[in-house]
């Protein structure tokens, strides 16, 4: 916890600084122990260091971090401060761009190209004094430990309430979850990321995400953490990820949805919007996703890819772009024919169902328990704890067949990840549909107000998705899930989830059904009664006089026609 203050000061806090601890797993801090905390101006703690790294000065060094800043001033000893995730977590969960406290003044803004270079003015001294910034506020640690527990349970868990990680990090589970991966698999040391880059990389890329009720960056939260635990466990490293490959796969989850406006990609073709014109109305948003990233990383101060080689961030980028086009829906049922015929699969039979497959899972999974996660030694820095493989895995993990195979597989993973809100728990997941409904009725309402044609289920007069998801289960979730799982034995407890919220639905829909049934059986029956009842009130109200009458009328005109 002494670190959880320190980058968080990059993304602001109050005025304390943090120490960067000797060991702190895989990303230990270099140089000696920090030592205990002392306290420090505003209330906070200072906590001193000796940094080794060359060009550091061999003196203790005072760090503190601005409100929403990254201080670049001593680049070196912050680095070493965002070695530590714990640091880095609480950086992440304060907003950007506040002002620093009173007597200070703000560095740079923590979303770069956003707000300037990200290098700004400091509060005082030479190069060689310390550099001492003030933050706000700090975040507690009861909270801290709260986000690290969710975290952790991150790692493996085939449920997960991505929402609640969002609460507790005040709004900044991309953020987070993004860097909590990237470090724990090594990926950062690996390929010599500056953790300020990356940092403010993915709080530009966070804030790049709309307030949309459904596709925004909890959302990307979401599929992140759904991706890692197919990942693992479907046993896709080495063969299918090397460590570029695992990098890739999670920048794709982090932006597959970035700058998106809440809209369907025909709303825009149909309103010629900016976008559709610009990329030839061809998945004008999965383009806009994917250039969105790439223009934020041309920005110096987020460029995180600087120490890789020219061949390393051509395949880089090539990996995201096929990962992320491939989360158009209009190509869905054409790629998984070819998954399905790459892993010589049968075509998925709604009447026969993913039961068989998914009962043969493991116990159903649900989210574990504080001590679950407590006793599997789950924790922010133990590296190496996590999901190893899923149930019914083979012994020996996947290999390719071949490149083209490769690259389907995993965008049919991330597909998969992508609907991953599917098999949360029912709960959860149900929020998850409350949200895409309002998110359609909201384009509906536009199509009303523009005179176009209201798209089906994005009418907030009629009936919407939260009134039921069979079909959606039965025609594109469950037969690409099912497929994922049949390929990759170790996907098969995301498809158990599925199942249990699929049979959720089904059951509603009979209910509704039998409702159904039973309010015309009884407006039948009311309807009949009613009749029967007419008739004879109709004889008794009419007079002698009138129906002798109607009867002569009527004998007229039967006679009329053969008159004529």
């Amino acid at each position: 916890m002494d670190v959880v203050n320190a980058l968080m000061h990059q993304l602001g806090a109050s005025a304390s600084t943090a120490s960067v601890p000797q060991d702190q797993g895989r990303y230990c801090a270099r140089g000696p122990a920090a030592p205990e905390p002392a306290s420090g101006p505003g209330g906070g703690s200072t906590v001193s260091r000796e940094p080794t790294a060359a060009g550091v000065d061999a003196d203790v060094a005072t760090v503190t971090f601005p409100s929403g800043v990254i201080a670049e001033p001593n680049a070196e000893l912050l680095a070493a401060a965002a070695d530590s995730f714990s640091g880095t977590l609480a950086l992440l969960m304060k907003p950007v761009g506040a002002a620093a406290a009173e007597g200070g003044s703000p560095c740079g803004s923590l979303e770069g190209g956003a707000g300037g270079s990200g290098r700004g003015s400091r509060d005082g001294g030479s190069d060689g004094d310390q550099q001492v910034y003030k933050r706000r506020q700090t975040v507690a640690p009861p909270v801290m430990e709260e986000v690290e527990l969710l975290l952790a349970r991150a790692l493996d868990a085939w449920q997960y309430d991505t929402w609640k990680l969002a609460e507790v990090t005040q709004g900044h589970a991309l953020s987070c979850l993004s860097f909590y991966l990237l470090h724990r698999e090594g990926l950062i040391s690996q390929f010599r990321i500056q953790p300020t880059k990356l940092a403010r990389l993915l709080r530009a890329l966070e804030s790049g995400y709309p307030s949309n009720p459904y596709h925004n960056s909890t959302h990307a939260a979401d599929v992140l953490q759904t991706l890692h635990v197919l990942v693992r466990g479907a046993g896709l490293t080495p063969y299918y990820l090397d460590s570029l490959g695992l990098m890739a796969m999670y920048f794709a989850a982090i932006i597959h949805d970035h700058g998106h406006p809440g809209l369907t990609a025909d709303f825009l073709i149909a309103t010629s919007d900016p976008l559709a014109v610009r990329y030839n109305d061809r998945a004008p948003l999965e383009n806009h996703h994917g250039a969105s990233f790439f223009a934020l990383m041309q920005q110096p101060e987020m460029n995180v890819m600087e120490q890789l080689t020219g061949q390393e961030r051509t395949a880089f980028r090539k990996q995201v772009l096929d990962l992320v086009m491939a989360t158009d829906m209009k190509q869905h049922f054409s790629l998984l024919a070819h998954f399905n015929t790459a892993h010589h699969l049968a075509a998925y039979n709604k009447d026969i169902g993913p039961w068989a497959l998914a009962r043969n899972a493991a116990t159903k999974l649900s989210r574990r328990s504080r001590n679950d996660t407590e006793a599997a030694g789950g924790g922010l820095d133990v590296v190496g704890a996590g999901v190893a493989g899923g149930e019914g895995l083979p012994g020996e993990m996947p290999r390719p067949l071949d490149e083209a195979e490769r690259t389907l597989s995993l965008q049919i993973f991330l597909k998969a990840a992508d609907l991953g809100h599917l098999g949360e728990e029912l709960g959860v997941h149900q929020r998850w549909v409350r949200s895409l409904e309002e998110e359609f009725f909201l384009q509906g309402d536009k199509e009303q107000q523009l005179g176009l044609p209201i798209s089906p289920l994005f009418d907030r007069s009629k009936q919407g998705v939260s009134k039921s998801q069979v079909g959606f289960y039965d025609f594109i979730a469950l037969p690409l899930v099912h497929s994922l799982a049949s390929a990759f034995p170790g996907a098969k407890p995301l498809l158990a989830c599925f199942v249990d919220n699929y049979d959720h639905w089904r059951a509603v829909e009979r209910a509704a059904a039998a409702s159904a049934a039973v309010a015309a059986a009884q407006q039948t029956q009311t309807a009949a009664a009613a009749a029967a009842i007419a008739v004879p009130l109709s004889r008794i109200s009419t007079p002698p006089a009138a129906a002798a009458a109607t009867a002569t009328s009527a004998t007229s005109e039967v006679a009329a026609p053969v008159q004529q």
